[in-house]
């Protein structure tokens, strides 16, 4: 397949899939429940929330990036100060409206040029990120299966694969200290080390990674008070164990580039995964896809806001580096 037609069908296929699973959510939910959610809802408190936190997830972000970068490409061109990769992080926003792996390639494009490093040296630490998220997010998953059981446990094949799942994590990371962050000088090892794609990683200390690891922990619960707040705001009554197991499931399916920002696919998960936190007898559904819907809405126009600023320059810069 060309790669035009590739590149046509990445723009396409979230479009028709946002329309497709937005259009079932109408047709499926009670539209006058739905709009008495919206109207018996705390609005303000919701945009409040929405906006504040909006602004220091990006600050904090930013930050994690900035910390990342220098760690792993610290010896490589000059430094990239927190203040002037704001700007990048807050342009990505826009990007990931469309497409979270297409966000993180623009970031690999810019931070490689102003880094003076390759493209896929700039990815391979850019990832790193999503790593250290992955292995924060499976301790999010051990703890919540921890705390609240009950939550899978009606679904013992689920059950078994979050636990597969979180396991694997778990030695990924483990392997990946003693093989490519060790001092181990086996041929094939120092091989893998000093490619591209693997040399940001090997370039992180395994106390490094330990700083990483929490750092990003932070974030993904920060992830999860925001929405038990923003669901209070719609009456309902989630709970933190339940919280933990099913956030990671959402957030792996968000990513999936079958829809524009998640819509769709995560709503129609979160009818079942979020159901028992509607427990004031109101029909579920209605409730929760008027909850989802807002936040989606809600978090991609502050987004927006934030990005618009930087967004043509860091545009300009995207095109000059592809076209160089």
């Amino acid at each position: 397949m060309a790669t035009s037609t590739r590149d046509r069908l990445r723009q396409i296929v979230p479009l028709v899939g946002t329309v497709l699973l937005f259009g079932l959510i109408l047709r499926t939910t009670d539209l006058a429940k739905f709009s008495a959610a919206l109207r018996t809802a705390d609005l303000l408190r919701y945009g409040l929330t929405v906006s504040i936190t909006s602004v220091i997830v990006w600050l904090y972000d930013t930050a994690c990036v900035t910390w990342l970068i220098g760690q792993t490409l610290r010896d490589r061109g000059r430094a990239l100060p927190w203040k002037t990769l704001l700007p990048v992080k807050a342009a990505s926003y826009a990007i990931n409206a469309i497409n979270y792996h297409a966000a993180t390639l623009a970031m690999a494009w810019l931070v490689g040029k102003r880094k003076q490093v390759s493209f896929l040296e700039a990815t391979g630490a850019l990832a790193l990120l999503s790593y250290l998220d992955l292995v924060a997010v499976a301790g999010m998953v051990a703890a919540g299966l921890m705390l609240a059981p009950d939550v899978v446990a009606a679904q013992p094949g689920l059950q078994a694969w979050l636990q597969g799942v979180t396991v694997a994590i778990f030695v990924g990371a483990v392997a990946s200290v003693l093989l490519l962050q060790s001092g181990w000088k086996l041929p094939l090892l120092v091989k893998l080390r000093a490619l591209p794609v693997l040399r940001p990683l090997a370039a992180l200390s395994p106390g490094a990674m330990v700083v990483g690891i929490v750092l990003r922990t932070g974030l993904v619960m920060a992830y999860a008070a925001i929405n038990m707040q923003l669901m209070a705001c719609f009456g309902m009554q989630p709970t933190w164990g339940r919280m933990l197991v099913v956030l990671p499931i959402l957030t792996v399916v968000g990513t999936v580039p079958i829809s524009v920002s998640g819509i769709g696919t995560t709503q129609v998960l979160m009818r079942v995964l979020y159901a028992p936190f509607v427990a004031d007898g109101r029909d579920a559904a209605p409730v929760i896809d008027a909850f989802s819907t807002a936040m989606i809405v809600g978090f991609v126009g502050v987004r927006l806001v934030v990005a618009l600023p930087f967004l043509r320059g860091i545009l300009a810069e995207l095109r000059e580096q592809k076209t160089s």
